[in-house]
């Protein structure tokens, strides 16, 4: 790959294929991340109607699926998953030499950067622009001022990586506008994948799953009756204390608080669009492992001779986990973490337990024996149940 940079033109390198279902053909290479703007033309040099085009990336559902990019680019840079390649299309519109072959199907291609346009991947360039600290003010990309919000990790990573570029071009004539419109609306408008609601579930479980499961061994619950993998919520019959949908829930309390909540669709991806990555959870789990570690100790007893109470609930759990992001924001020890677990794993959670008249989420059952949940709805329910928590321990 070679850029000349003493003219106007750009000299690239790749493997050149045929379309035998259009007069055009393309070209396969490989460019530097940070180098990849120099390769096609300027927004503010965009004519009139990709202009009209390319605006529309100020608009909030593209905005939205840039920052949903850039998480799943830094994740991916972060975790020890495969990802798939990052790739463009570009579409020349004038090539000044013709492809010239020089070993087998290696070609290399002359063209002028400002007769090259980006027609596939046009969120994915802005996604690694936003990345290495540029913002987008149309038609221009500027040094983003917050520098400090840029990740000198990520920006080392961009720096090294490889973009798979396809560029089309035609030798037999020129690409002209009409055609290279053409070529943005196929690709932007695709929906070829196949639609799987499991498979985006299944892709995206094995980080937090992995996460859930570690956790799991650290806090030695396999002694306690263990973690069921199948069911969502534990019964009287269950021999297992708690279930992985529970682990997770509180997870996403720990991590996020009561504002956000776990997307139906991903299982690493919260409300906001946001994702449960590795450093992330990282950061957090000294915290689970300390408070969780003193509440089982201090709760064991409950949890092997009463089998009903409301240390088996998901919601108890998940109010838990608020406790801990409570107590992480206001700046808490581990010593202090562990403390409040104590505390809170002391606490009589059978039903008919006296202390529940004092939480205003409770009421007592029609019969006057038991408490349940006072409210019209489960985060309601939880919320009110993890300030009652941090009201005692404060």
């Amino acid at each position: 790959m070679e850029k000349q940079l003493l003219s106007s033109d750009v000299k690239v390198l790749g493997l050149s294929v045929d379309h035998s279902y259009s007069m055009g053909k393309s070209l396969l290479c490989f460019i530097p991340a940070t180098e990849i703007q120099h390769y096609f033309s300027a927004f503010e040099e965009l004519p009139e109607e990709l202009d009209s085009v390319f605006s529309e990336l100020l608009n909030s559902t593209n905005q939205k699926r840039i920052r949903k990019l850039e998480q799943e680019i830094a994740h991916s840079f972060y975790s020890d998953q495969l990802a798939p390649p990052l790739s463009i299309t570009i579409a020349v519109g004038n090539a000044d030499l013709p492809a010239s072959g020089l070993k087998g199907s290696l070609y290399s291609l002359n063209y002028y950067r400002k007769k090259a346009f980006l027609v596939d991947g046009i969120l994915t360039y802005c996604a690694i622009m936003n990345l290495l600290g540029y913002k987008l003010q149309y038609p221009y990309f500027v040094t983003n001022q917050d520098q400090e919000k840029v990740d000198g990790r990520i920006v080392k990573i961009l720096t090294e990586q490889q973009l798979v570029v396809n560029i089309i071009f035609n030798d037999d004539g020129d690409l002209d506008q009409r055609d290279i419109l053409s070529l943005c609306k196929t690709f932007n408008q695709r929906s070829l994948q196949l639609h799987s609601v499991s498979l985006s579930r299944i892709a995206s479980e094995s980080l937090v799953k992995d996460f859930i499961h570690q956790l799991a061994k650290e806090l030695k619950l396999d002694k306690m009756g263990g973690m069921s993998t199948k069911a969502t919520r534990v019964t009287k019959s269950d021999p297992f204390i708690t279930t992985e949908s529970t682990m997770l829930h509180m997870i996403v309390a720990a991590v996020a608080g009561n504002k956000l909540r776990m997307s139906t669709k991903v299982m690493n991806q919260l409300s906001d669009g946001s994702l449960i990555d590795l450093p992330r959870l990282d950061s957090i789990k000294p915290a689970i492992t300390t408070f969780f570690s003193a509440w089982l100790s201090s709760c064991q007893h409950q949890l092997k001779y009463n089998r009903d109470g409301f240390h088996y609930s998901t919601q108890i759990w998940q109010a838990l986990g608020l406790v801990i992001h409570y107590l992480i924001s206001n700046q808490y020890t581990l010593e202090e973490l562990e403390r409040v677990g104590h505390q809170l794993g002391q606490l009589d959670y059978s039903r008919d337990a006296e202390h529940w008249q004092h939480c205003p989420v409770m009421k007592l059952d029609m019969r006057g024996c038991q408490y349940k949940n006072a409210t019209s709805g489960g985060r309601t329910f939880r919320e009110g149940i993890a300030r009652y928590f941090i009201e005692l321990v404060s």
